[in-house]
């Protein structure tokens, strides 16, 4: 079974209430996505960004998906998609999270990638997971940045220097 893991879909980026809401990107990635989560049919795992509230590690954004507040939840039009949550304090979801081993049960080497934002999570998921020998397809139209330049940026990088498959 092919395994999905959905990064950053929370409300501090898609929800208009969230603390760096994308705005027109966030309500175009909302309608892609659930048209691709509606159908793939292998295991669909979230991993939510989680903030301290005095959080060292995210030193530029330390003011979103701060963990007990509403920014810190998936965001409702995706909830209904999940079948494994998990909570990652790093731009990489495998670190100090149990998806490594959700992965290992699925006795899968196919791992495909959504989310935000494409410079940081995905790219570092997405090398964390080209380590361990995964075969890794990123969705570009369900991934996204804030900042385009960095998104084009990682989606090369993914590309090129980690032979990540990259669809449309």
């Amino acid at each position: 079974m092919d395994v999905l893991i959905a990064l950053n879909l929370q409300n501090s980026f898609l929800s208009e209430t969230g603390s760096v809401y994308m705005g027109e990107k966030a309500e175009i990635l909302k309608v892609r996505v659930q048209d691709f989560l509606s159908r793939f049919q292998g295991k669909k795992i979230f991993s939510r960004e989680t903030h301290a509230e005095q959080d060292d590690f995210f030193i530029t954004d330390k003011t979103h998906s701060v963990a007990t507040t509403p920014d810190h939840e998936i965001h409702k039009d995706l909830k209904k998609y999940v079948d494994i949550k998990d909570d990652k304090s790093r731009y990489n979801a495998l670190y100090k999270t149990n998806i490594e081993m959700e992965l290992r049960l699925s006795k899968t080497k196919n791992i495909t990638l959504i989310g935000l934002e494409t410079h940081t999570s995905v790219l570092f998921t997405a090398e964390s997971l080209r380590n361990r020998s995964y075969d890794v397809t990123v969705v570009e139209p369900c991934v996204m940045s804030r900042d385009d330049y960095l998104h084009g940026c990682a989606i090369a990088i993914m590309r090129n220097s980690l032979g990540v498959r990259i669809t449309s």
